[in-house]
């Protein structure tokens, strides 16, 4: 059933999937649960954010909650969530933390997080041109303030990711303006950018679980 099979991707991995592209993956079609379903009125995924809507003619329908997709013909189904199926799990490796915090108080939460194993640590993020930058931004999408904090900061007269990660950025301020010295991002970004701001304003944040 769809909520056994969301404990299990969140037990194992992070959760039931969310489909923002999706490759058939069987010459067979059959139907597998995602981590779609209805909440109340509303349609909500178990984790992450998308717009995938390809849906079968006729659904989503009244009757049942949750949500499969096909493996071959990539359109999504209504179904009892009782039923048994197939499922996707995805491992997500960023971690959207709704707290208001300033940006040294978003840095400790990070390195403060518990990791899964002693092979990993978290981070406040790094962000990288591509489809990188398109994932983290589906991600600020879900956040409760416009910006979130990123590990972008002004030490020393330059700017760094505090993970160590290839500075990208060429058209940052090499002067940045008296205590802007912290980078975020915005919800309403249409090109690839930062704001600079500063420090101890408070907002969401983005943790990066790095190996």
């Amino acid at each position: 059933m769809w909520s056994e099979a969301q404990q299990y991707c969140r037990d194992k991995y992070d959760d039931l999937a969310y489909i923002t592209d999706f490759a058939p993956f069987e010459e067979e079609d059959f139907p597998v649960w995602i981590g779609l379903h209805r909440d109340g009125e509303t349609w909500k995924w178990s984790a992450g954010m998308s717009n995938y809507e390809k849906w079968t003619s006729g659904e989503p329908g009244e009757d049942n909650d949750c949500v499969t997709i096909s493996s071959l013909s990539k359109n999504m189904d209504t179904r009892n969530c009782s039923d048994r199926f197939p499922f996707i799990c995805i491992k997500d490796n960023l971690l959207l933390v709704k707290e208001n915090k300033t940006w040294e108080e978003a840095l400790d939460h990070c390195r403060g997080l518990t990791p899964p194993t002693h092979y990993t640590r978290y981070d406040l993020v790094s962000v990288q041109l591509g489809a990188e930058y398109d994932y983290v931004m589906r991600k600020i999408m879900e956040a409760d303030t416009e910006e979130v904090w990123t590990g972008l900061r002004f030490l020393a007269g330059h700017w760094l990711w505090v993970n160590g990660a290839d500075m990208m950025y060429p058209d940052l301020p090499l002067c940045p303006v008296d205590f802007q010295h912290c980078g975020s991002m915005s919800k309403n970004n249409n090109t690839e950018g930062f704001q600079t701001r500063d420090c101890t304003e408070t907002r969401n944040f983005l943790c990066y679980r790095k190996n």
